[in-house]
């Protein structure tokens, strides 16, 4: 492939790796588009992944190696700090996703028809114990996102929908708005908000195709599991953003976006407090969600 086409510099973050990582790597190094350097930023562990990363021998491959763990943002924003100057497009990656081959291939070339498009995402492919789902339902559906002011809306009420580990944006937009990754909710919510400060400033485009296969396995490692952790973080991200910005946000979109937050939330209560839970928000909020819910999910202990 010309190296006079655009350079690519995929960052990967990467704690504790070991037991996904030689399948994540293999499906970035097998690219339809191979004009791109990858930044693996292992964060204070000693596993295997190094070694595995070392195996490969490829001289797109760079590895750093932090001493102590920074964290997912910090990680984040000091393998932007390493990208190649010549860098046009920086790729998201994850440690235990699967890309399809024509993943960049697809971005790059909707980056160059689309001189306003910032940020390319797409679909993708949720893998459980026990089933597959393709996510976000909007881009499944065939439809596009909306842009600037209504898109933030739609993230912030509805929760992202811009998937994290097969962004791709452009280098460009992101250091002359000064972007950073912040850690202000931990290692949680990262993306979104991300996401949610970026689309105010460049148009954000979905590609309507799965680009990744996600681990969401029983066994998988990985902040996300701490469900819980994940959910006050959510709560507090929303209430944030409800006093940074008071001028998009209304007093119904905060509800709103509580609401769903409980919805999401309540699906993990044992199944006491998820009838207690259920009735309390169908009596707060009025929507029939909750009582639909709580039935489904009686049904279906009585059928164990």
């Amino acid at each position: 492939m010309p190296n006079d086409l655009p350079l690519v510099s995929i960052i990967l973050p990467v704690y504790n790796g070991e037991r996904t990582l030689r399948a994540t790597l293999e499906s970035l190094l097998a690219q339809t588009y191979s004009h791109f350097e990858l930044l693996i930023g292992i964060d204070g562990t000693k596993d295997g992944s190094k070694a595995i990363a070392e195996a490969f021998g490829d001289k797109r491959i760079k590895i750093y190696e932090q001493p102590t763990n920074l964290g997912l943002a910090n990680n984040l924003n000091s393998l932007i700090s390493y990208t190649h100057p010549k860098t046009e497009f920086i790729a998201m990656a994850e440690q235990d996703d699967v890309y399809v081959p024509e993943r960049l291939q697809w971005q790059v070339e909707t980056l160059l028809q689309y001189p306003d498009v910032g940020l390319v995402s797409g679909i993708a492919e949720f893998v459980t114990d026990t089933q597959s789902k393709a996510f976000p339902d909007i881009l499944v559906q065939g439809q596009l996102f909306p842009q600037g002011k209504e898109l933030f809306n739609y993230l912030y009420t509805n929760q992202l929908k811009v998937v994290n580990t097969c962004m791709i944006l452009r280098k460009n937009v992101h250091q002359s708005h000064n972007f950073v990754f912040r850690n202000s909710y931990g290692n949680f919510n990262v993306d979104w908000d991300y996401v949610l400060r970026f689309c105010l400033v460049s148009q954000v485009y979905g590609i309507p195709k799965v680009l990744v296969k996600m681990d969401r396995t029983g066994q998988r490692q990985s902040v996300t599991t701490n469900k819980w952790g994940q959910f006050k973080a959510s709560r507090q991200l929303i209430k944030d953003f409800r006093h940074e910005f008071p001028n998009l946000i209304t007093g119904q979109d905060y509800n709103k976006a509580l609401k769903m937050c409980r919805k999401i939330e309540l699906g993990h209560h044992p199944k006491l407090k998820l009838i207690l839970y259920g009735l309390c928000y169908f009596l707060h909020y009025g929507d029939m969600y909750f009582l639909r819910y709580i039935g489904r999910r009686i049904k279906t202990y009585w059928k164990k």
